[in-house]
């Protein structure tokens, strides 16, 4: 598994436009081929600042991902990460 990190500077918007700006991101995404799970939210001191983190299955789905991103979104900054280990609550 794989993980796509990525980090955005944003427009300081309520509560309620950022939730479906992040709502929208997410219908986008998990239509991606490999798609398993992501998580999009703030920066707890930064506000301004968005992350996002999805895994995908395989390392050219998190590629094709990134690829798609960079080429439709101006100023994000992605990462990609293999998955050594994961950890779940009991």
């Amino acid at each position: 598994m794989y993980m796509l990190i990525g980090e955005q500077q944003v427009e300081s918007v309520d509560a309620d436009e950022q939730r479906a700006r992040f709502a929208h991101m997410a219908d986008v995404v998990r239509r991606s081929p490999g798609f398993v799970r992501g998580w999009w939210g703030l920066d707890d001191t930064d506000p301004e600042n968005a992350h996002v983190l999805i895994a995908l299955d395989t390392l050219e789905d998190a590629r094709a991902l990134r690829r798609l991103v960079e080429e439709n979104v101006l100023g994000v900054r992605l990462r990609i990460m293999a998955v050594g280990v994961s950890a779940e609550a009991d």
